[in-house]
């Protein structure tokens, strides 16, 4: 039997959950740099290590069908509940965090369990962040294995609604054959919503079922998907309306989210269509512009992506309805972005003239179209495409060309359609066609880097600058001189940030490319004004042999903690190197000032591992031992990370050396070193 946690920890608990259920959501709305993500941020790690001061230990893990904090189910309603299917739908099993996790981590975490669903592949690796240990359990194997216990857990959860759904109207004195069919249970439905308690009866019979299946296997999902599907097919869409409107604001978002996550693509929208009517929302063109859309992509993609992508996109909707915060214009354009995708294989949304107001367009699009079919492409064909490119319309055409031409009319016509200003416009658009976008970045060849580049420095969207570096960090180095030659002139800060990072990360990918590579301006940038643009000319200079340890040297001196960091953690990546003398004593004098982080003073001492030098020795000595005031003799420092850190050190690059086989000895009889460095 479960049991509940304790009283007296209760409260901050909560606290702590509703904060974290809180910058999720958040997250999810407005993305990363919204102020109101950052105040949930900050809001969280002021609870979280609050709690880790006074408790020690915060862990979540989800067993089964429920959140468990510390080990005990958290009972806290609809909190536990949310958290538990998020992290559930994340592949996450466990969560544990300890005293010292920063901020950044905190967020980095919330940033990923606040992902969309479909960007989740159950192989992927879990993100290694300080302070947060995250393990992965499998959930479907966990629940239901064979299909007669498919079939049990399917037909009880069905059987519960049922009977929950046949009392709300035996209330009233009618009784009812509990057979359990949709057109049966649909008609209790109907006479359900005659009566106001009778409807709020039917309304938790159903939000009861949905937050059961909510934590249920995949399979169960989709099973009692099917007969949801054919429960709304037979009932009328206003005595689904009825039910819904029963309910409260927030349960009722709960339900319409739960059973979103279970219906099969195509009763989506008539389910949102209720929800919609339900909560005085007037949606219906936007979602029979979904309902095409949702046509589209079904065409040439595994349907179950398209599903995925179709009850997220309806989550993110329903969200947005009843949300009090001072933009939810964001989540009404939800609706016009999905309504712009354009599918792969798919047929067009509308029809030529619903696309193409005006004349010349329209006689343009013939004529590509004409070219595709006859598979002759001729001077006035390209030009067309030229034409339609400019004007906005390079996606419309992308389609038309992977639908039906053949490789060679492909190739010709595509060619045509990345002119500088159609790939301009598309990128630079307000608002944003974010899908418009990934399908021009995917298709813009190398040969476009400069144009990539100036919307990259012109853009106004953070997710449209994200699109864009992500598509040129992907291009092979062959684009490092066009990039490179960009820092030559003057730039915005923020933008030789980014030119920086994209240089970095193109190195990375291909080493070779970095052979013949003029520093000399990328120097400059480590004394720039800005401290994010000396944060990426450290992390770009120690890609690069010849400049690494001046790179150090200057980051390590910087007056900005936030560059000497960089520099040490730079420094950590490559500790196996042999450091000059100078370079070594400022990681170590790093490690002596109490004043900085002990986590990055731990990784100064780790840096040095790899400088095998009498020097470094000597101060690793020095470090991790004492000699007694009475009678001289040696002992070990008091045990802190530092210590362990030098102890470490001592132990795997320096244990052939006199002075420090004692320390070593000592450590060994006190069972505090380590093994690696």
């Amino acid at each position: 039997m479960s049991v509940p946690v304790a009283a007296p920890t209760a409260s901050p608990i909560l606290s702590v959950l509703t904060r974290l259920a809180l910058a999720i959501a958040r997250r999810r709305a407005y993305g990363d740099v919204h102020p109101m993500v950052q105040q949930a941020d900050d809001q969280l790690t002021e609870a979280l290590t609050r709690h880790l001061a006074s408790e020690g230990t915060f862990s979540l893990a989800v067993a089964h069908r429920e959140l468990l904090v510390d080990g005990q189910p958290a009972e806290f309603g609809a909190v536990s509940q949310d958290l538990a299917t998020r992290l559930h739908q994340m592949n996450i099993g466990a969560a544990r965090f300890s005293p010292g996790v920063n901020r950044e981590a905190i967020a980095a975490f919330v940033r990923f369990v606040a992902r969309r669903a479909a960007d989740v592949r159950p192989d992927e690796p879990l993100p290694d962040l300080p302070g947060i240990v995250l393990g992965r359990l499998d959930f479907d194997q966990l629940g239901l294995a064979d299909d007669e216990a498919i079939e049990a857990e399917t037909t009880q959860l069905w059987r519960s609604l049922a009977e929950r759904v046949f009392a709300a109207v035996q209330a009233d004195g009618t009784a009812h054959d509990l057979d359990g069919s949709p057109a049966t249970i649909g008609a209790a439905l109907s006479e359900a919503a005659e009566n106001g308690e009778s409807a709020q009866a039917a309304f938790e019979a159903l939000k009861g079922m949905a937050e059961q299946v909510a934590m249920a296997p995949r399979r169960v999902r989709d099973e009692i998907g099917e007969r949801l599907q054919a429960l709304l097919s037979v009932t009328e869409q206003s005595v689904i309306v009825a039910a819904l409107r029963a309910g409260g604001t927030v349960p009722r978002a709960r339900l319409v989210a739960n059973v979103v996550d279970v219906l099969p693509a195509a009763a989506v929208v008539r389910w949102l269509n209720s929800a919609a009517m339900a909560s005085g929302r007037d949606l219906s063109p936007h979602l029979l512009r979904l309902l095409t859309k949702m046509s589209v992509h079904f065409r040439g993609r595994r349907p179950e992506a398209v599903a995925e992508q179709v009850r997220e996109t309806a989550r993110d909707l329903v969200e947005g309805w009843d949300l009090n915060e001072p933009n939810p214009e964001e989540h009404a354009s939800l609706l016009e972005t999905l309504a712009g995708w354009s599918a792969r294989g798919g047929e067009t949304a509308s029809s030529t003239g619903d696309i193409f107001s005006d004349p010349r367009s329209q006689e343009a699009s013939r004529l590509v179209q004409m070219a595709i079919e006859l598979d002759v492409v001729s001077e006035d064909a390209m030009l067309a495409v030229r034409r339609l490119a400019d004007d906005g319309h390079a996606t419309a055409v992308l389609s038309w060309i992977e639908r039906g031409a053949s490789i060679e009319t492909a190739a010709l016509l595509r060619d045509q359609t990345f002119t500088p200003a159609a790939i301009l416009q598309a990128l630079l658009a307000d608002p944003l066609d974010v899908a418009a976008v990934r399908q021009i970045l995917e298709a813009t060849p190398p040969e476009s880097t400069s144009v990539l580049l100036e919307a990259l420095e012109r853009s106004e969207s953070r997710t449209g600058r994200r699109l864009i570096y992500d598509r040129l960090r992907a291009m092979p180095a062959s684009i490092v001189p066009t990039v490179y030659e960009q820092l030559s002139r003057p730039v915005t800060w923020y933008f030789a940030r980014n030119l920086l990072a994209l240089l970095r990360d193109l190195l990375v990918a291909e080493p070779a490319a970095a052979t013949g590579f003029s520093v000399g301006p990328v120097l400059l940038f480590q004394r720039h004004e800005h401290v994010a643009v000396r944060r990426e000319a450290v992390r770009l200079l120690v890609q690069l042999p010849m400049t690494r340890a001046s790179a150090l040297r200057r980051a390590l001196d910087d007056q900005e903690i936030d560059v000497c960091q960089t520099a040490v953690d730079a420094a950590f990546a490559s500790r196996t190197e042999t450091w000059p003398a100078d370079v070594a004593q400022r990681l170590l004098a790093i490690a002596d000032d109490n004043t900085i982080d002990v986590d990055f003073r731990e990784k100064a001492v780790r840096a040095v591992s790899g400088t095998v030098t009498s020097e470094v020795r000597t101060w690793l000595v020095a470090h991790a031992s004492r000699k007694s005031a009475l009678r001289g003799a040696l002992k070990l420092a008091p045990t802190s990370p530092t210590v362990r850190a030098a102890l470490r050190v001592l132990t795997t690059r320096h244990g052939d050396a006199a002075d420090a086989a004692p320390v070593i000895a000592l450590a060994r009889k006190a069972g505090v070193t380590g093994a690696g460095a």
